[in-house]
């Protein structure tokens, strides 16, 4: 137990270290219909041993929509969530996590918040808001889109796809490019 939860310390600690907030060449050919512009698509490597990882980019609306939801294969993850970075409640810590009912018995969090001390990750249920014209950038230590239940861990160079679905434009699949850091930092 006490393994499993500093390896899920140690991923949140590696997927809140802040990255460079240059764009990368990758970016998501949008038609007009979509009205969505994505740049810099890019994830985090995963330390063997880490089941979670997450997907950066900046994206922009040309009319007010909202984020919803994210796929990705099966091949490369379980589940995508879009998340936030929020500051966590006074009374959680992760002393008192052992009798939380969040945890299962693995020491994975089931209600779809991660502890990162005085910061939680969090599902967006509501999804994430994107005002019209404004490029809203997803980047470590803020929104992100968490891949969860990683089928092996997520190394340099390698490529997958991710789908983002919205409430109102067509869907949007890009190609999300594995680094160290972000492109051009």
């Amino acid at each position: 137990m006490k393994r499993e939860l500093t390896l899920l310390s140690v991923a949140a600690l590696v997927l809140a270290a802040c990255g460079g907030d240059d764009e990368s060449e990758t970016s998501a050919d949008t038609s007009p219909q979509t009205a969505i512009q994505i740049d810099g698509a890019w994830a985090r490597e995963s330390p063997d041993g880490v089941t979670v990882g997450a997907a950066y980019f900046d994206i922009t609306a040309a009319d007010d929509d909202v984020l919803i939801g994210a796929t990705v294969s099966s091949d490369v993850a379980g589940d995508a969530q879009i998340h936030e970075v929020v500051p966590a409640d006074e009374d959680e810590s992760m002393d008192d996590m052992s009798d939380d009912e969040s945890m299962d018995d693995t020491g994975d969090m089931s209600d779809g918040e991660m502890d990162m001390g005085a910061m939680v990750m969090q599902e967006m249920a509501d999804g994430l808001p994107l005002p019209a014209g404004d490029a809203v950038s997803l980047e470590p230590g803020g929104y992100h889109v968490m891949l969860l239940d990683l089928v092996q861990p997520l190394a340099s160079g390698d490529e997958f796809d991710l789908t983002l679905d919205f409430e109102n434009a067509d869907d949007v699949t890009l190609t999300v490019t594995v680094a160290e850091t972000a492109p051009g930092s």
